[in-house]
């Protein structure tokens, strides 16, 4: 099995100059389960290794992040110009639906939304407006997604997925403005060594409101005994893991995270709107627990800590008004339940 989860790992801190540029604005390219080729027949190979981790086939989360102080990259993280954040909040929900399960073929498609909020304790003079625009606001995500993937024979599989996404400040639930979408294409071919070790190759392609990319990455998976394994995709994330028993894990490691979105400032002079693009990126050092509860329902549960790579506004008008933000790292915990089908259920 292959899965693609977010975006830059470990790697990211060994190399994170050369990395950060190019990887840190073509983020939600890669999500988790992007790939994730399940099979047990006769003639082709079964993707994915013992013990693996489990699909989301739905998904319901929510995600509190820890206080943190807001400053012009250029000052300090404290004064008259700094501001500080209460805390941030996440909502996701997303489902696969199967289109076709053949005993080579898989086709399904994808729905997922995100939410995400910032809530400020203080706003301080630097890019007040802006800030007091963006708090306590809902900025969503919508993707729409087709997964497919395929076994060739008993060696050798490989997927496609083709994802639209439509992220920004917008009021409703959904909005389909070309000046929210984002379009990225994704294509691997895996080869299953042994039933405890696949390897995979792979190219990104992705188009957003700031810029446009082909990037390529790599997939490592294997489990070393019972109880340890390891889950990658470079230079994207490595994650170690621990299973206590077949319904009882732990996943811990390192995860690039990143989003963004497509803002309006209200202009009080002029009753006008200024359209922005906000991005902030973070590298997490992250524990997740997963367990199975009953039948397909499972509960996951996540904490970490947030390295912040970058918090950056652009002014789409007048690119002098463009300025960058730091950010001091800040705690996060995340809770919430999927269902994983049982295997004998895929063709």
């Amino acid at each position: 099995m292959i899965k693609i989860r977010s975006l830059i790992g470990l790697l990211m801190l060994i190399f994170a100059a050369p990395w950060q540029s190019i990887y840190g604005q073509s983020l939600s390219f890669t999500e988790k389960e992007d790939i994730d080729l399940t099979k047990d027949c006769t003639g082709f190979c079964r993707p994915g290794v013992v013990n693996k981790s489990r699909g989301r086939g739905l998904l319901i989360e929510r995600t509190m992040v820890g206080d943190q102080n807001l400053a012009p990259r250029a000052g300090g993280i404290e004064g008259a110009n700094a501001s500080e954040i209460d805390y941030i909040e996440q909502f996701r929900a997303k489902i696969k639906i199967p289109i076709v399960n053949a005993p080579s073929l898989k086709v399904l498609a994808g729905y997922e939304y995100q939410q995400e909020s910032v809530h400020f304790d203080r706003i301080g003079y630097f890019n007040q407006e802006l800030f007091e625009s963006l708090n306590g606001k809902a900025l969503r995500t919508n993707k729409y997604s087709v997964y497919i993937t395929k076994s060739f024979n008993e060696r050798v599989y490989g997927g496609l997925r083709l994802r639209t996404s439509y992220r920004g400040d917008y009021e409703q639930m959904m909005n389909f403005d070309p000046r929210y979408a984002t379009y990225s294409g994704l294509a691997a071919v895996g080869f299953k060594e042994r039933e405890d070790l696949e390897w995979g190759i792979g190219l990104m392609f992705g188009r957003n409101f700031f810029n446009t990319a082909i990037l390529p990455f790599g997939v490592f998976n294997q489990t070393f005994n019972e109880k340890w394994g390891i889950e990658t995709v470079l230079p994207v994330q490595i994650m170690m893991r621990y299973n206590f028993s077949p319904t009882n894990l732990l996943l811990f490691g390192v995860e690039y995270q990143s989003r963004s979105y497509a803002l309006d400032l209200l202009q009080p002079e002029t009753q006008g709107m200024t359209p922005y693009y906000f991005r902030h990126a973070e590298i997490a050092l992250k524990a997740t627990y997963d367990r199975k509860l009953y039948s397909w329902i499972w509960f996951t549960a996540e904490t970490g800590y947030l390295i912040p790579r970058r918090a950056r506004f652009d002014n789409t008008l007048d690119a002098t008004y463009n300025f960058r933000a730091r950010t001091s790292p800040q705690p996060y915990f995340r809770v919430g339940l999927f269902l994983s089908p049982p295997r004998d259920m895929i063709k």
